[in-house]
């Protein structure tokens, strides 16, 4: 089924097209990640990045803009793992890590035992595996050995319906800055 889904990740990426919801439903996993397109004279004004450069610097795919419009305080903690650094936020009870280049085995590995579905993320179709409680939204910009990740979980006694929602809204924002 992965296989299936990194075609979907390839295809969105190849075209640069996904789908977009025109009035997202935040009662909906998958119409509340979409995001609508910035106006043009607020797209000028995003700061855009190559994915390299975000990668070693992922605090910096959120900025203030995004941060307020996603409600998030503070700039977020960089951590280090395995695969290059992250930055983690606390959203809505939710903590969401972000990376920007994670391999193709990572995204694999971590979908393997999951519900995965394919769903928008900004103009892009993301692949997202919920698995215990936990969810990955995986983004294949360029192509899908340099994927977008979000891992998020919820806080105990959170709601679980917000999990994927959440890390879906903090990878759209952050594609809005790679070029």
């Amino acid at each position: 089924m992965l296989a299936a889904a990194v075609s979907l990740l390839n295809a969105g990426c190849s075209n640069g097209q996904g789908v977009r919801s025109s009035s997202p439903d935040t009662t909906s996993a998958s119409s509340a990640s979409a995001t609508t397109s910035p106006s043009p004279s607020a797209e000028a004004q995003v700061s855009k990045y190559t994915q390299a450069q975000l990668a070693a610097r992922p605090c910096a795919a959120l900025d203030e803009h995004d941060l307020a419009a996603l409600g998030i305080s503070g700039r977020g903690t960089r951590e280090s793992g395995e695969y290059g650094p992250s930055c983690h936020w606390k959203l809505a009870g939710q903590n969401v890590s972000l990376a920007l280049d994670l391999p193709l085995s990572y995204a694999e590995t971590m979908t393997e035992n999951g519900r995965i579905t394919q769903v928008p993320v900004g103009q892009h179709m993301a692949t997202q595996a919920e698995f215990q409680g936990i969810c990955f939204v995986f983004v294949a910009v360029h192509d899908t050995n340099h994927l977008v990740g979000t891992t998020t979980i919820p806080e105990p006694g959170e709601p679980q319906d917000t999990t994927c929602p959440a890390g879906a809204s903090v990878a759209a924002a952050a594609l809005t800055h790679i070029r």
